[in-house]
């Protein structure tokens, strides 16, 4: 067998391959195969610019261009995050250089990362009032299409779709739906959706001539997480290679999770090959072998591939993967399992994730939820669990004070709904940073999330909320913006209603929505399986078979990218069905599996 310092020269020799080899090129890199690490090396390499002429580098993720910048400072080279380079989002890159020099003026356009940053909420007609977000609904539109069509998202307010479904007026809804987001254009407003077609728009136009702005500017365009691209995205990358400008896609296909958004992985693999020049990572420096082998049943038969070849420190970690049953719709079994496994490891709190694909399949006893709930209540009640918690990230505890700020502006001014934090302040005359550090002192003054109601806590807290003005001397405009918790909530903690537990307070260890943690790792992760259901089943016949028919091959690779986020120790949380015919499969396929304390 060959040595482990022999596997890791071999794959770092793959790694200065896709460094050193010119653009256009194509880079599959498997889960820990140091891609972060190529992009930077690669940008560093080519340090000296040609003239004015720099490098572009975008993600999807915000956590892989935070990585970039990090590590392109710890070289000392903050230069090559200046001009005339760029890092950035894919939807930041888009707009400034393929929209926001070409839009009509006349308005101030505001790009927003998500409608709930405006409140913006869609009126149903009919009885009774029915108000969902506009972010509940998922818009798409084909690349040749004139019009983009809106459908509410089942997994973000299920009881409203079962709702509106059995009055027949789901029809209703997502026209409502489209004619709110239109208005918001109108006003300005763009997500990342319309950012896409914009851009579309603009290079597709014979009198304007965006591309040629990029081709002066840049002497590579990197684009990181490839995968995700949309149909949208790919017809403009298309565009992009066929003037002549280099291309560099890193990707791994099977990490491709975002086909609401339109994400289509066979066809960036069909892109790929466009590039013509192709290196692959299969060195993975992350995960142990058990990780690395369970990793690959997960892949489809049809572009079934060797485990990748753990490489890192953990490659010859002993623990087996851990399966657990989840019996009586409960995961205090499974959560108690894990945090043993993981004591008995000597795994810190701060290095445990629990992840499921849905909020819902999260256990309130872990910790914080993922994702902010839906009521303004609720809302300001996970804030302030965020803020008072450990271990949360800046981005987290970012949106945590955005929610405050918004409080605060709802409680003393009218007329909010539909109108950024930000045009908000320009409108007011607030300074920003001013708005932020009210917040920060608005949270520290908050009520302890565990004692009494949640009623009696927004009481206080709309109490509290008098003393805290975004401006000295100032009338509150109306009453619209109290907190008032939903009869659901009201007798709960704020803390559960927060989406945590009251039990929770000391020591809760991070939990995550699965497709928030793209690029992350932890020593130990957890990932919750949903109950026993029709769609859980054909799942898990699918991991079995190898066969992923559309409708679940998206859920399977959900669960490959929840499982690569381990380096150590993989626990996962199988409906009772499943548990058995799962620990056969792994065990036919040589993944050492854990049953001893199932």
């Amino acid at each position: 067998m060959t040595t482990i310092e022999a596997r890791r020269k071999q794959a770092l020799l793959r790694q200065k391959d896709a460094i050193e080899r010119p653009a256009p090129l194509y880079v599959q890199a498997c889960p820990g195969a140091g891609k972060t690490k190529v992009i930077v090396e690669r940008h560093l390499s080519g340090g000296a610019m040609r003239g004015r002429r720099g490098r572009a580098v975008v993600s999807f993720t915000n956590v892989a261009c935070d990585e970039v910048v990090r590590r392109c400072r710890e070289a000392r080279r903050d230069d090559l995050l200046a001009f005339p380079n760029f890092i950035g989002t894919i939807d930041t890159f888009l707009w400034r250089y393929l929209v926001r020099p070409f839009l009509p003026g006349g308005k101030v356009w505001e790009r927003l990362d998500s409608w709930d940053r405006i409140n913006a909420k869609v009126d149903i007609p009919g009885e009774p009032r029915y108000r969902p977000r506009l972010s509940d609904f998922q818009f798409s539109r084909d690349e040749s299409a004139t019009a983009c069509t809106a459908r509410l998202q089942p997994s973000k307010n299920f009881t409203l779709y079962r709702a509106l479904k059995k009055q027949g007026l789901l029809d209703a809804a997502e026209k409502a739906a489209l004619k709110t987001r239109k208005r918001y254009i109108d006003l300005g407003y763009v997500t990342g959706h319309e950012v896409r077609i914009l851009a579309l728009h603009a290079i597709n136009k014979p009198d304007v001539h965006p591309i040629a702005t990029l081709s002066t500017r840049f002497t590579e365009v990197v684009i990181d997480e490839a995968q995700d691209c949309s149909h949208i995205d790919l017809a403009i990358f298309a565009k992009l290679r066929d003037t002549g400008l280099p291309l560099v896609f890193v990707c791994d296909p099977d990490q491709a999770i975002y086909e609401f958004r339109g994400a289509r992985p066979d066809k960036v693999r069909d892109f790929g090959i466009t590039l013509g020049s192709r290196v692959d990572l299969t060195g993975n420096w992350r995960s142990s072998s058990a990780i690395c082998n369970l990793a690959a049943t997960l892949r489809p038969t049809r572009f079934a591939r060797p485990p990748d070849d753990p490489i890192g420190r953990h490659h010859d970690e002993p623990a087996g993967i851990v399966l657990v049953k989840t019996g009586n719709g409960t995961l205090d079994h499974a959560l108690a399992v894990f945090t043993d496994r993981a004591d008995a490891m000597g795994v810190p709190t701060d290095n445990r994730l629990v992840l499921a694909h849905s909020a819902a399949n999260l256990p309130r006893q872990a910790g914080p939820t993922g994702n902010p709930p839906d009521t303004p209540a609720a809302r300001v009640a996970w804030a302030a669990t965020i803020l008072s918690a450990p271990h949360q990230g800046r981005r987290r505890r970012d949106s945590a004070y955005g929610i405050l700020e918004r409080c605060l502006l709802d409680y003393w001014y009218a007329h909010t709904d539909g109108k950024s934090t930000k045009s908000l302040c320009d409108r007011l005359g607030i300074d920003n940073q001013t708005l932020r550090s009210t917040a920060a002192r608005f949270a520290t003054a908050l009520p302890d999330l565990d004692q009494g109601t949640f009623g009696n806590w927004c009481t206080a807290v709309n109490k509290l909320l008098k003393h805290h003005p975004p401006q000295p001397d100032i009338v509150r405009q109306d009453n619209r913006g109290s907190l008032r918790p939903s009869p659901a909530l009201k007798s709960e903690t704020a803390r559960e209603a927060g989406g945590a537990s009251s039990n929770s307070k000391s020591e809760p260890i991070r939990t995550s929505l699965i497709h928030q943690v793209k690029g992350e790792e932890a020593d130990a992760v957890l990932v919750i399986v949903p109950p026993k259901d029709k769609r859980t089943d054909a799942v898990i016949d699918a991991w079995i078979s190898g066969v992923h028919e559309d409708h679940v091959a998206e859920s399977l690779r959900v669960l490959y990218v929840a499982a690569t986020r381990a380096r150590r120790l993989l626990a996962i949380a199988l409906p009772e069905s499943a548990h058995d015919r799962i620990a056969a499969h792994l065990k036919d396929n040589n993944v050492p599996v854990d049953l001893d304390i199932v």
